[in-house]
């Protein structure tokens, strides 16, 4: 179910609110390129563990109107923003991939307010080592340091090839990734999922991907180590998107997180069994 939130400046938020209605909240941070959509990646689980997941676009993507964003610390207020016009008090936080940096934020910056945080996968600082990253990856992350506009323009243009030859653009995007991943999106509905999800995060041009590449290759406006909440980060050990060494980082940072490791799963192929790693939640 998709609702708006409107602004202090007028502008609006769009959120996907999907699982349990009248079950606990969990905001959930989406990824890199990425929209609110994926939250339906973890509809069933949500539902099958009594949980209700709000899923917020960021400025500039699907949805949600543009607006300036410093720092990853400066979501925070929004993200607050949406809780308050949806009446949830106390919330658990979801952050996967480029999600996780947002998510960690407002773990650090609503002490009062999180229950718990669960990282999947999620990319860590510019300066972390990328050694088991893909070659891809690895060149874009540093184009995207020096040039932010300039890479989530890059991405638009192949939002453009989705919309007009999706076999093309699925085939590019999943060239340098795992077996394990490309099986997993390989199934009509996650390749569906997959494809819906990347042209949401352009729907209103690029500018809100580039904004995130900048705000996420940039200091953070926050510290890790103040992150006082129980934390759980789950991880693939075939993930060449993000690579291990990034959650392990996280582990490290984050006082008292608990690092799960799971055996042959890549960066895609992880979320085929999401109630597992939903479950820290639910408890």
């Amino acid at each position: 179910m998709k609702v708006e939130v409107r602004r202090t400046d007028g502008g609006v938020i769009a959120v996907e609110v999907v699982g349990d209605p009248d079950a606990p909240a969990v905001l959930f941070c989406h990824g890199l390129a990425d929209s609110r959509l994926s939250a339906y990646d973890f509809a069933g689980a949500a539902r099958a563990l009594g949980l209700r997941l709000i899923a917020p676009d960021r400025p500039g993507i699907g949805g949600t109107d543009a607006r300036r964003l410093p720092r990853v610390v400066d979501w925070v207020a929004e993200a607050g923003l949406v809780l308050d016009a949806l009446g949830v008090g106390s919330v658990a936080l979801l952050g996967v991939s480029g999600g996780g940096a947002f998510a960690a934020a407002c773990a650090s910056e609503l002490p009062h307010r999180v229950r718990g945080l669960l990282l999947i996968a999620p990319l860590g600082p510019p300066a972390w080592p990328t050694l088991g990253m893909a070659a891809g990856q690895r060149a874009a992350l540093r184009i995207a340091g020096r040039a932010p506009a300039f890479g989530g323009w890059s991405l638009g243009l192949l939002a453009t090839l989705a919309r007009r030859a999706p076999g093309l653009f699925l085939r590019l995007a999943t060239s340098e990734m795992p077996d394990g991943d490309r099986r997993a999106l390989g199934r009509p509905d996650a390749r569906a999922a997959f494809l819906a999800n990347y042209l949401q995060a352009f729907r209103r041009g690029s500018r809100g991907v580039g904004q995130d590449l900048r705000v996420l290759t940039r200091p953070w406006g926050f510290d890790l180590a103040t992150i006082g909440v129980p934390t759980s980060i789950h991880h693939g050990d075939a993930d060449t998107t993000v690579p291990l060494q990034h959650a392990r980082r996280f582990a490290a940072a984050i006082p008292g997180a608990r690092l799960h490791v799971h055996s042959g799963q890549g960066h895609f192929s992880i979320l085929s069994a999401p109630e597992r790693m939903l479950a820290a939640l639910a408890a």
